[in-house]
C-alpha cells in the first residue's frame, strides 16, 4: 500500500540477490490481491464481507519490504540513516495522500451536506497528520460518532498506521546498534520479537475489551506489520529453504483468500483471526517468489497483476473518496453497472497519480539523494490542512444548549393554540449532535459489542424515596434528560442500564452492524442476560422504564416487521414478568417515530417547513410495536405509554416542532426537544404507574 519496491526490471544475475533485493512481480500480485479486496469490499460488502483483511496483507508486505530495506543498511554499515530512510518515505507517500486529500476536500464542499463537513474537514486533518486512526479510535468508543455516514478519507487509518510505524521501528534498528555491535543480529530479533508478540497479545486483549477501538489503534496492528519485518531478516539459508517451497505460497494464497469470505465485519477482528490473512501474507512471500517450485508465482507475476500492484498505493487512496462522494450525490449505493464505472474511474485516477505524482517525485534527481530536501516534501500535507482549518476556524462554536424565549418545542403540539413565529432552528442542523443527552457525553452508553452493563447513577443520590431504573438501548435513553429533571423533583435515584442498537429482549437478535445478514447478535443478547440478572439481585429497582428501535430482527425473522415484533415482544414480556413477580413495576414507553432520511442535513438544505422534511405518522411510527405486543401478552399487568402524539400531528411527523429540532439523526430525539417534554412525561409516568405515583 505505501513503500513499492525499486520498479528497474532487468536482468539480475545473482537470482537470490533479485529476491531479496530487487523487483519481485510476486509481491506487486500480493499487492493487487490486497487492494482487489478492499475496493470490491467497500463496493459490494454483501459480496466479499472480509475483503477488509486487505489492508492486513497490506501490512505485511510494508513491514517487509521496510524491514529488508533497513537491514541491509544495518548489516553493510551497523547503523541505520534515520533522515535518510524518512525522506524517502516522505518523497515516496506524502504529494499523493497529499494531492487526494486536497481534491477531496474541494469536492466534498460541493457534494456534502453541511452537517457533514466539519467531520470530513476533521478528518481531513487528521489523515494529513497521519493521526486518523486514533481520532477514529477515539470516535469508535462513541456510538454516535460510530454511526455518522463515513467520510471520503476514512480509509486514510491504515496509512496513519504506517506511518506511525515507519517512526517507530528504525529505532529498534539503532536501540540494537546502541546495545551491541558484535551480537547486533541477535539483539534485533529480541527487540522485533519482543514488540510483535506484545503488540498481538495487546491485539486479542484489545478485541475482546474494546473490539471496536481495537480496529484502528496502532499498538493493535504493529505486531502485522512486524510479523513481515520478521520474515525479512531470517538467516540467508533458512530463507533460501523457504523460497523454494512453492507449496508454501499455496497455502498462503488459499489463507488469504479465505480469509476475503470467511471474516465478517462482526468478527472478533483484528485479534487472533487477523492471523489468517496475516499469516497468508507472509507464506505468500516466503514461498511465493519464482525460486519456488510449482509455486503461485506465475499467478501473481501475470502482467495485469504486476501493473494493479503497481498502482496500488494511488488506488487505495482514490477508490474510497471515489465511491463514497458519488454515494453521497446520487443517495444510492454502488449497482451493477455503477459499480464497474467506478472501478474504472479510480483505475485511472491512480494510473495518472502513480505516473505524474508519485514517479516524478520519487525520481526527481533535485530530491534524490538530498535528505533534508527528501523530507521536507512532507510540507505537501500542509495545504489539504491549511484548507480544512480555515474551514473549521470558521465553523460557529457548539451550541451551548440553551434554547430561549420562542422555542416551545412540544408545546407547540400539546396546545394548538400557541403561535410560534419562525426562529432559526436550535440546536443548529450542523450542529446537532451538541443535543446529545448527558448520560452519551458521559460514555454510559454501551458500545454496539460491550457485554458487560455500565451502570450509572442520576436524580437525586443523596436521599432518594425510591430507585427507577432506565433500561435498554439508546432509544430507550432516549427519554434520560426528561427523566433526569422529573427524578429530581421527585427526588428518585435514576439509573441507567443502556447498550446502543441492542433492545432488552430475553430473544435472540440478529446484529444490524455488518452487512452480513443473518449473523446472530451474540454480544447484546449477552448484555441482556447480564443486565436481567443484575435487576434482579444487585440494582434491584422500584421501577423499570423501558423502550427500544423497532426496526431490528431476530435470529427466527431476520427482517423487521411484524414476526419480528413479535419473537421481540415474546422476550420482552419474559423479562418484565420476573421482574413482575419480584415486586419490581415496568413501565413501557412505546417506540418514538423514526425516518427514513437524516432530519438536520434535509433541514440544512431545505429549510425547516419544508415538506420534504416530513414523513407521514403511517410510515414512522411502528403498528403494533413490541412494546405493545408485549404488554398485550401480560394481559394489562403493564401500561405502556405513548408520548408519539407530542413528536407527530394530524398525521404528520416533522423534523422541526416549535423551532426545535427533533431528531439529530434518522432515530434519535434531540435531548432539547425531549426537555421540552417534560411535563407531558411527567403526567403519564404518574398516570401509568402506582408506584411512582405514591413517591411525587
Amino acid at each position: 500500500m505505501t513503500e513499492v519496491l525499486s520498479t528497474a526490471a532487468r536482468p539480475v544475475a545473482d537470482r537470490s540477490a533479485a529476491d531479496s533485493r530487487g523487483f519481485r512481480p510476486d509481491i506487486q500480485g500480493l499487492r493487487a490481491l490486497a487492494v482487489s479486496m478492499v475496493v470490491i469490499y467497500h463496493l459490494y460488502p454483501s459480496l466479499l464481507p472480509g475483503g477488509f483483511a486487505g489492508v492486513d496483507v497490506f501490512f505485511v508486505i510494508s513491514g517487509f519490504l521496510i524491514t529488508g530495506h533497513l537491514w541491509r543498511g544495518y548489516q553493510r554499515d551497523g547503523r541505520v540513516r534515520l533522515l535518510d530512510f524518512w525522506g524517502r518515505r516522505a518523497r515516496r507517500l506524502v504529494p499523493a495522500a497529499a494531492l487526494v486529500l486536497t481534491v477531496t476536500w474541494v469536492v466534498s464542499r460541493f457534494v456534502l451536506p453541511p452537517s457533514r463537513l466539519a467531520d470530513t474537514a476533521g478528518q481531513i486533518r487528521a489523515s494529513a497528520l497521519y493521526v486518523q486512526n486514533w481520532q477514529l479510535a477515539h470516535q469508535a468508543v462513541d456510538y454516535l460518532a460510530s454511526n455518522n455516514a463515513a467520510t471520503p478519507v476514512q480509509h486514510f487509518w491504515s496509512l496513519s498506521v504506517e506511518e506511525q510505524f515507519y517512526l517507530v521501528w528504525p529505532l529498534l534498528f539503532v536501540v540494537a546498534a546502541l546495545v551491541s555491535r558484535r551480537r547486533r543480529r541477535v539483539v534485533l530479533v529480541v527487540l522485533l520479537v519482543t514488540v510483535v508478540a506484545a503488540s498481538l497479545a495487546y491485539s486479542v486483549y484489545e478485541t475482546r475489551v474494546d473490539r471496536a477501538a481495537a480496529y484502528f489503534v496502532t499498538t493493535t496492528r504493529m505486531w502485522e506489520l512486524g510479523a513481515g519485518g520478521l520474515l525479512a531478516i531470517l538467516p540467508e539459508r533458512v530463507d533460501r529453504v523457504l523460497r523454494g517451497q512453492g507449496w508454501l505460497g499455496w497455502a498462503g494464497l488459499a489463507a488469504v483468500l479465505v480469509s476475503a469470505f470467511a471474516l465478517r465485519g462482526t468478527s472478533a477482528f483484528p485479534g487472533a483471526l487477523a492471523l489468517l490473512p496475516v499469516g497468508g501474507a507472509v507464506m505468500l512471500l516466503a514461498g511465493g517468489s519464482d525460486r519456488g517450485r510449482h509455486g503461485p508465482s506465475g499467478l501473481m507475476s501475470a502482467r495485469p497483476m504486476v501493473f494493479l500492484g503497481g498502482i496500488s498505493y494511488s488506488l487505495y487512496l482514490w477508490h474510497w473518496p471515489i465511491i463514497s462522494l458519488w454515494t453521497a450525490d446520487s443517495g444510492k449505493s454502488p449497482g451493477p453497472v455503477s459499480g464497474p464505472v467506478l472501478i474504472v474511474v479510480s483505475l485511472v485516477a491512480a494510473w495518472w497519480t502513480k505516473v505524474y505524482v508519485e514517479d516524478q517525485v520519487r525520481l526527481w534527481p533535485k530530491l534524490t539523494g538530498h535528505r533534508w530536501r527528501s523530507l521536507s516534501t512532507a510540507l505537501a500535507a500542509a495545504l489539504p490542512v491549511a484548507l480544512v482549518s480555515v474551514y473549521l476556524a470558521s465553523v460557529p462554536g457548539q451550541w451551548d444548549g440553551q434554547l430561549g424565549p420562542g422555542y416551545p418545542g412540544a408545546v407547540a403540539l400539546a396546545d394548538q393554540a400557541v403561535s410560534v413565529p419562525a426562529k432559526p432552528v436550535l440546536p443548529p442542523p450542523a450542529d446537532a449532535f451538541a443535543a446529545i443527552p448527558e448520560y452519551w457525553q458521559q460514555g454510559c452508553l454501551d458500545s454496539e459489542y460491550a457485554v458487560t452493563p455500565k451502570v450509572c447513577v442520576y436524580g437525586d443520590r443523596t436521599d432518594p424515596t425510591l430507585t427507577v431504573a432506565l433500561v435498554g438501548d439508546s432509544i430507550a435513553g432516549n427519554w434520560f434528560p426528561a427523566l433526569d429533571e422529573i427524578a429530581l423533583r421527585y427526588h428518585w435515584r435514576l439509573v441507567t442500564d443502556l447498550h446502543a442498537t441492542c433492545p432488552w429482549t430475553a430473544t435472540w437478535m440478529t446484529d444490524p452492524n455488518t452487512d452480513v445478514p443473518d449473523v446472530a447478535y451474540t454480544a447484546c443478547h449477552q448484555w441482556d442476560v447480564m443486565v436481567q440478572h443484575d435487576l434482579l439481585t444487585s440494582i434491584r429497582p422500584d421501577v423499570v422504564i423501558t423502550s427500544d428501535l423497532a426496526q431490528m430482527g431476530s435470529v427466527a425473522h431476520p427482517q423487521y416487521g411484524p414476526a419480528a415484533y413479535a419473537d421481540i415482544a415474546a422476550g420482552m414480556a419474559q423479562y418484565w414478568e420476573q421482574l413482575l413477580n419480584q415486586g419490581i413495576s415496568v413501565v413501557p414507553i412505546q417506540e418514538t417515530p423514526a425516518m427514513d432520511f437524516t432530519p438536520p442535513d434535509c433541514v440544512a438544505e431545505y429549510g425547516a417547513a419544508s415538506p420534504a422534511c416530513d414523513r407521514p405518522a403511517a410510515e414512522a411510527i411502528p403498528q403494533d410495536p413490541p412494546t405493545v405486543q408485549a404488554a398485550r401478552l401480560l394481559a394489562g399487568k403493564v401500561k405502556v405509554i405513548d408520548l408519539n402524539q407530542f413528536i407527530c400531528s394530524r398525521g404528520v411527523c416533522p423534523s422541526v416542532v416549535g423551532n426545535v429540532l427533533v431528531y439529530f439523526d434518522a432515530h434519535h430525539l434531540t435531548s432539547s426537544y425531549v426537555a421540552t417534554m417534560t411535563p407531558y412525561v411527567a403526567v403519564r409516568l404518574l398516570r401509568s404507574s402506582a408506584v411512582l405515583a405514591s413517591h411525587r
